[in-house]
């Protein structure tokens, strides 16, 4: 067996050859089938059925213009549609399940698509086996092969033995070599897909679906009522289905399902980049409504790079420098090195490696049995066999140790004073003990059968000392408290330290709880009213289990709060799935941990945890704002279409090319300005929005409805002033028309920000999409308004220089009021 693995261009070699370790899954959608779909929208129905009218009635002018504006509008949906689509599959490969491998002589954690036949992979309890392989070593392992065989037992196996893709590692550890990935494997032969991630619609979605389709249902009755009016009022039918039609597109918010599904997927995929990977958009719906976040210490708040600062035995101090330990504490060092699994990854297993030397397993040693840590025994215990003695190494929470070594009350009571002490110091405090065999164990020869079923019972534990582990605080870590405090969100502590040591590491990130910490089986000893007001007034927990994580996310949630709760291990699986949001943790947690969660952080670090939720909070703000803007826009839209039907003396202004013509700027300006909107800097002192409480408050609709009917009121004026002055039906329409266009640029531009105005968002906010749409959609105005071929294909009338002047003051009147509420409302919030 090559210990070392394979070097990274022997694994690069071979995944050319044997392509990614991926089995069958969804397939992409092509361009055809996104044509397709698109094509099957109302907006693009409507315009077809608007050609093929104008083609009735014998215009062929605006047939083919029509006929053209359903290419430019299939463009830019089809465009869309691809860029929601790559950013969907780029968030599943980033999904997909990690491997623990050997590269290059070291341990490290890959993407399981890249494990490649010849790998070693490293085994561990929670973990999924991402490729075959056979067994080249083991302890005590057991698999779940249900995803294979439909058989949930867990099945032990042996050096030698097959292990399949897909299989739950549920106990132990062990190292196998790839034989077989891909589409190759036992998985991959009978066409499962595993871990395939659907891209569900959240409850967002289908509302927004159920609102479109129910204005649908309103724009069916305004075509019957247009057509009736207009053929009896003016005599044509052909040109009321026209005007219907017209009247129709500009009723229907298309763009809500457009700017969910996109918005959502390119969120995800620029959360991502901020080592934030969302496993289902209903997971960025909730981030922006966080009231409780639950977090692990070690290694999310802290570096989770421990080290052995100091060795304590029976009142001796030595502080470990680089160097050698005496003799000694070389000892309490190897033994508390032993006491770990044989290829141990976590942080404080390895700091004890480290401490007692590289050689610390020597080849004479023989792992028998191992210990693992459970509810009512915080200690690790591994069984060695070296010769003919037999002996346990066990290390552990200072209490529990002194239990297992049976000390007497006032022995421990000494043991509990030290560990207090270093405890004030912000220390982790670990026991080490020594398990001496029976002689009825020891008698005879040792054979296998009698390895097997040793227990702790034939064992006699004396306790050695004490070690003491520091983990420095990540970087950041208590300014994102403040940041999360200011944000109304509540940081809870969860360690598996020592109370002492949790109050001193929570004073130090600023979580300030009058210096109260609760125990976590002290949580299971309360009623359910005493539960609610502890959880009201505490926010550090030491010594608490998977179980107790489970009773904190439910009282919390008693309380009604919308609870976050991070994880990594197995165990923490239940937990993670009852939170609002679970996070697993992608660098130390488990593959059944990740697969509970709705996000996981690459980095496992709070400070990415708090940029989540930031970056989560910006894309539930600019869905507002883009539907908002959809709203306003389409207000006076509609308005302009439908109102002048009804006096049979008045021109009909917006006929189907143009209300279009607004779309090919609305899609865009939905689709690009509101999504690469930045987050507005002061989004993390707003308190969380109410859960469930929908994309809109009361006061939001009415804020979008009064922007839509002051546009309105502004070019209805126009088009009033334009008949008064005795304008000609195409003038009219291009002074009423191009108010219009200037009052959608002024919105767009206003709607960008809630709190700044049009020139401070300018001046202070870079998006690179504004000047392209702004610029664009002004430039297509002047030449439809000066070009004579597509002046006279839509219409429309030569205006004079004053009339530029004329629209662009009555657009900005439509929305004037709005920038003057957003000057005040800043000026009393002092902001």
């Amino acid at each position: 067996m090559n210990v070392e693995g394979l070097t990274s261009l022997e694994a690069q070699t071979r995944l050319n050859i044997f392509g990614a370790n991926s089995l069958p899954g969804e397939a992409r959608q092509n361009f055809l089938s996104i044509s397709f779909s698109v094509v099957r929208e109302p907006m693009l129905i409507l315009l077809i059925l608007a050609g093929a009218i104008s083609f009735l009635i014998a215009d062929l002018a605006d047939a083919i213009l029509l006929g053209i504006t359903v290419f430019i509008v299939l463009g830019i949906s089809i465009y869309q549609r691809q860029r929601t689509e790559k950013a969907i599959h780029a968030l599943r490969n980033l999904t997909a399940p990690l491997a623990l491998v050997m590269r290059d002589g070291k341990r490290t954690r890959i993407s399981s698509l890249e494990v490649v036949p010849g790998d070693i992979l490293l085994l561990q309890e929670g973990d999924r086996v991402p490729a075959d392989a056979h067994l080249l070593s083991e302890s005590s392992l057991e698999f779940d092969e249900s995803t294979l065989t439909g058989e949930s037992i867990p099945i032990t196996k042996s050096h030698g033995e097959p292990v399949f893709t897909g299989s739950l590692i549920v106990r132990g550890t062990g190292e196998a070599e790839v034989s077989r990935t891909g589409v190759s494997t036992e998985l991959g032969r009978i066409g499962k897909s595993l871990q395939e991630i659907p891209y569900q619609r959240t409850q967002l979605q289908d509302s927004i679906d159920r609102l479109v389709k129910g204005v649908g249902a309103l724009a069916f009755v305004a075509v019957i009522t247009i057509v009736v009016v207009y053929g009896l009022t003016r005599g044509s039918w052909l040109e009321g289905a026209l005007a219907a039609i017209a009247a129709a597109m500009a009723l229907i918010p298309e763009e809500f399902p457009v700017i969910l599904t996109l918005f959502m997927a390119l969120g995800a995929w620029r959360m991502a980049k901020t080592r934030v990977i969302a496993r289902q958009p209903a997971a960025i719906e909730a981030l922006g409504s966080i009231t409780v976040l639950c977090v692990d210490k070690t290694g999310t708040l802290t570096k989770n790079e421990m080290q052995i600062d100091e060795f304590q035995i029976d009142g001796t101090h030595f502080v470990v420098r680089d160097g050698d330990l005496p003799s000694e504490f070389a000892e309490i060092a190897r033994m508390g090195a032993l006491a770990t699994p044989i290829h141990p990854f976590d942080a404080m297993d390895q700091a004890f490696r480290t401490s007692a030397g590289m050689q610390v397993l020597a080849a004479s040693l023989k792992s028998v049995r191992e210990f693992p840590l459970t509810k009512k025994r915080l200690a690790y215990i591994h069984v060695w066999q070296e010769g003919e003695t037999i002996f346990a190494a066990a290390k552990g929470a200072p209490e529990h140790i002194g239990d297992l070594c049976g000390l007497e009350e006032i022995e421990l009571k000494r043991l509990l004073e030290k560990v207090h002490e270093a405890a004030e110091r912000g220390y982790r405090i670990i026991a080490v003990a020594k398990g001496t065999a029976s002689r009825s164990l020891l008698q005879g020869e040792i054979s296998n059968q009698i390895l097997e079923e040793i227990t702790l019972e034939d064992f006699t534990f004396n306790f050695m000392g004490l070690a003491l582990l520091h983990d420095p605080i990540r970087d950041g870590v208590p300014d994102a408290v403040a940041e999360c405090k200011s944000a109304g969100i509540r940081t809870i502590m969860i360690t598996g330290d020592h109370p002492t040591t949790a109050r001193a590491i929570a004073r130090e990130i600023g979580i300030a709880d009058h210096g109260r910490c609760i125990v976590g089986n002290a949580l299971l000893e309360m009623s359910d009213v005493e539960l609610s007001d502890a959880l009201k007034e505490c926010s550090v927990f030491a010594r608490v289990s998977p179980e107790e994580k489970l009773l904190l996310v439910k009282g919390f949630q008693k309380l009604g709060e919308v609870v976050a709760m991070t994880g990594d291990g197995v165990n923490d699986a239940p937990a993670l799935r009852a939170a609002e949001i679970g996070i697993a943790m992608g660098g130390r947690g488990t593959d059944v941990a990740r697969e509970a969660a709705h996000l996981v952080i690459t980095d496992d670090d709070f400070t990415s945890i708090v940029a989540g939720i930031t970056r989560g909070r910006a894309i539930f703000a600019n869905i507002q704002k883009a539907m908002s803007y959809v709203i306003a826009i389409h207000i006076p839209i509609f308005g302009m279409a439908i109102v002048p039907i009804f006096i049979a003396d008045w021109p009909i202004i917006l006929l189907p090319a143009l209300v279009a013509f607004h779309e090919v700027i609305i899609d865009p300006a939905c689709s690009i300005v509101f999504e690469v909107e930045e987050p507005d800097p002061r989004i993390m002192k707003n308190k969380p929005k109410k859960a469930k409480s929908g994309i809109f408050q009361k006061a939001d609709i009415a804020l979008a409805l009064s922007q839509g009917f002051s546009v309105f009121l502004s070019v209805f004026g126009v088009f009033l002033y334009s008949l008064h002055q005795g304008f000609s039906e195409e003038v009219t329409r291009s002074l009423t028309f191009g108010s219009l266009l200037f009052a959608n640029v002024l919105l767009i531009l206003s709607n960008r920000s809630r709190t700044l105005t049009i020139w401070q968002s300018i001046t202070t906010r870079r998006n690179i999409a504004v000047p392209w749409i702004t610029i664009g959609a002004l430039s297509l105005l002047a030449l439809l308004l000066n070009l004579p071929v597509l002046r006279e294909a839509f219409n429309l009338g030569v205006v004079r220089l004053v009339d530029y002047f004329v629209m662009a003051c009555s657009a900005y009147l439509g929305i004037a009021w709005f920038e003057i509420y957003k000057f005040v409302r800043k000026r009393k919030s002092g902001l």
